[in-house]
């Protein structure tokens, strides 16, 4: 993989050395706070996306991580793989559903790694869709979506530089034991602005309700940002950053036992590099908030089998991608009509290897290709265009989008191991070849609402969505022993999706609401096919389901009762069903209630108390591996003081939270389990939080 860091070293001199051409003027001061709440924006002032959510944070110490700052969304779930691998689910869908973008770069639109790697020390907000969102953010966005946008560069008034930094640091008690910590720094003229900032943190194995060791649940990441800006017009300047993370963790859900010895996966180096490039202009040419912005990521996975032994190898396993891309994107206000356009173009190489560790010669075999793949690439081009329109209380919203994708694939499929392990019935369509598919993708949306008070603002939403399968869906395969096979012939998923809802407030009642339903075609999942290896082990594959739904409700009813005061209700529930053959779909979230009394407050003391109570789930789909779950009911609290600014110490922040109160010992549904549900690893028992944050 080309290394991005001597870019962007080489780009950043270059930015030095044209910025002093320029006659650069000066522009308003925008302060980030660091410490920001905010409440879902009224549904009036979101006219392109009524249930587009935009989270700053509800946390009095911003956080460093997606996981950290989706934690507080009712109607965001996780869907883990490991302590540290954590990825949202919405709607019914985890990653297959639901892509993460850093800006305008999709991560990972091949293959289904973890999205928890890349730190959010220098992002301002994280904006979160609910149900098919193909007309606004393109391929894969079957149940929703979280876009990740970064903070705005800040310019003084006068050539004199201005410095001002950061600090905030985390550490974990009780059930829990490690720490995290963050520090930046920048400095800016009326002409540049400079940021510095990393963090690194580092977790032991937790305990679980019961007291007992979940094994392999530890975990530690380190990471920096280098950005910088010049200013070109008082509306405009260009950027580029430099993101560096790093992770090594062990996955505990992953473990199983075989002959008397357990195995696991082991992570020791997950690692990316990325690069943003952009100019930003708020006029140009008669359109507003102009933005041009290249982009590029080089990532590496590693997935290795241990052995919980003396001689620990097994195997090792690497996955490498490289993403390289541009977005262009506009508006442009004519009478009631705010038009939006959009167009973009990525494309993401994957390759990868694998080799044995021989325990009688002490030895790794050479590395070769994984069986599925040797390599892969998918590229999209895609345009797209929406209109905002208001007249009087009444507000529409309309876009549509066009994507035209390409997948080139060399298989790696070993037909000639299967062949001598999967009955002869399935061996026709076992078979090692390529592809070089073309896709012309269509994505609409169309949303009317009406305010008849504030107390009573409905909607309703119509959109859709298309995924292209995983490269993992369509390739994975067991040729150890046959319980896996190959479907290279797999289609295209898609969605169409209603929303009807309700939002409104009334003096210090407020709530918002949404009922909706999800059709899919073409549904990919994991199936048994019937058949058994000749070793009597079933065998699964990935197929169609021809006819999906997904439905459920989302409800959130709060009172202000003033002096920051206030008590909320969250509702959340999810129903999936394969229709065909009349079975649940895998990985549905049990029906959850949320609720909360706090006060928060920008200075002073807050608090809140929160019972979180989530129902049984032994709807199942057992081909996937999972397992029923009971229900459960948590106690969460916390309390934060945030001061004024104390001689060079600017807005400093203690906070304590203590979840799980009562210690109880559960299990959340979406947590992955090993194929055989050898090892099924509740969550950590009452566990601690110290936190501090300080600007200077």
């Amino acid at each position: 993989m080309k290394r991005l860091s001597t870019f962007f070293i080489s780009l950043t001199i270059a930015m030095m050395v044209l910025s002093t051409v320029g006659n650069a003027l000066a522009d308003d001061s925008v302060v980030l706070d660091p410490v920001k709440i905010t409440e879902s924006v009224p549904v009036t002032e979101t006219l392109a996306e009524p249930k587009k959510v935009v989270v700053v944070t509800e946390q009095p110490v911003q956080p460093v991580s997606l996981t950290e700052a989706l934690d507080k969304e009712f109607f965001v779930e996780f869907q883990k793989s490991g302590e540290y691998s954590s990825e949202p689910y919405i709607r019914g869908r985890g990653t297959k559903g639901v892509p993460v973008y850093l800006e305008g770069m999709r991560l990972n639109s091949g293959h289904s790694d973890s999205t928890n790697l890349f730190n959010l020390i220098d992002v301002e907000t994280v904006e979160v869709y609910r149900g098919p969102s193909g007309a606004t953010l393109g391929m894969g966005a079957m149940s929703g979506a979280v876009v990740v946008k970064f903070s705005d560069p800040e310019f003084a008034d006068s050539a004199a530089f201005v410095t001002s930094g950061f600090f905030k640091a985390k550490t974990s008690m009780f059930s829990t034991s490690g720490y995290s910590a963050a520090l930046g720094g920048r400095a800016y003229n009326d002409r540049f602005n400079i940021a510095v900032s990393g963090g690194l943190s580092d977790y032991d194995d937790y305990e679980d309700g019961e007291g007992d060791d979940v094994e392999h649940s530890q975990y530690e990441t380190s990471n920096y940002n280098v950005s910088m800006a010049v200013k070109i017009t008082d509306d405009s300047h260009v950027y580029v950053r430099y993101m560096k993370d790093k992770a090594d963790s062990e996955d505990p859900f992953s473990r199983y036992q075989n002959n008397g010895v357990w195995f696991y996966t082991d992570r020791p180096n997950d690692d990316g590099e990325t690069l943003f490039i952009g100019y930003k202009d708020a006029e140009l040419g008669g359109l507003q908030n102009v933005h041009l912005q290249l982009f590029g990521s080089d990532l590496h996975y590693d997935m290795d089998m241990k052995k919980e032994a003396s001689i620990p190898e097994v195997r090792e396993l690497f996955r490498d991608s490289e993403t390289r891309g541009g977005k262009l994107s506009a508006q442009k206000e004519l009478g009631n009509h705010l038009l939006s356009f959009s167009g973009k173009y990525t494309k993401m190489e994957v390759t990868n290897g694998v080799r044995m560790f021989n325990g009688a010669t002490q030895s790794w075999s050479d590395w070769v290709s994984a069986f599925g793949i040797t390599d892969g690439e998918i590229s999209s081009t895609m345009v797209n265009v929406a209109d905002d329109m208001v007249y009087g209380k009444a507000f529409f919203n309309v876009a549509a989008g066009y994507e035209f994708v390409r997948r080139k694939v060399h298989s790696n499929v070993n037909s000639t191991a299967l062949s001598g392990l999967v009955p002869s019935e399935l061996l026709d369509q076992v078979q090692q070849k390529d592809t070089d598919e073309r896709d012309h993708l269509l994505s609409v949306s169309a949303t009317a609402g009406y305010e008849f008070c504030s107390a009573f603002v409905p909607y309703v939403k119509l959109s859709n969505a298309s995924r292209t399968p995983y490269f993992n869906e369509s390739y994975g395969n067991n040729p150890n022993n046959g319980s896996m096979v190959p479907n290279q012939d797999l289609d295209n998923e898609s969605v169409w999706g209603v929303d009807v809802g309700f939002d409104g407030r009334i003096g210090g009642l407020y709530y918002t609401s949404a009922l909706y339903y999800q059709g899919y075609t073409d549904y990919i999942e994991l199936v048994q096919t019937g058949y058994q290896t000749t070793a009597g082990l079933p065998i699964k594959r990935y197929v169609n389901l021809d006819d999906a739904t997904v439905y459920g409700a989302e409800a959130l009813l709060g009172y202000d009762f003033g002096a920051d005061l206030f008590v909320e209700a969250a509702y959340l529930y999810t129903y999936g069903k394969n229709e065909i053959d009349d079975q649940p779909l895998a990985y549905i979230a049990p029906q959850k209630l949320t609720l909360t009394i706090g006060q928060q407050r920008k200075t002073g003391l807050s608090w809140f108390i929160e019972e979180v109570m989530v129902d049984e789930q032994d709807r199942i789909s057992t081909v996937n591996g999972e397992v029923k779950t009971p229900g459960y009911a948590i106690t969460n609290l916390a309390v934060s003081y945030a001061f004024a600014d104390i001689g060079w110490m600017t807005a400093p922040v203690v906070a304590f939270e203590l979840n799980n109160v009562l210690d109880r010992d559960y299990r959340q549904h979406l947590d992955k389990v090993s194929a055989t549900s050898w090892y099924l690893p509740d969550e950590a028992g009452i566990n601690g939080v110290l936190s501090v944050q300080v600007g200077f």
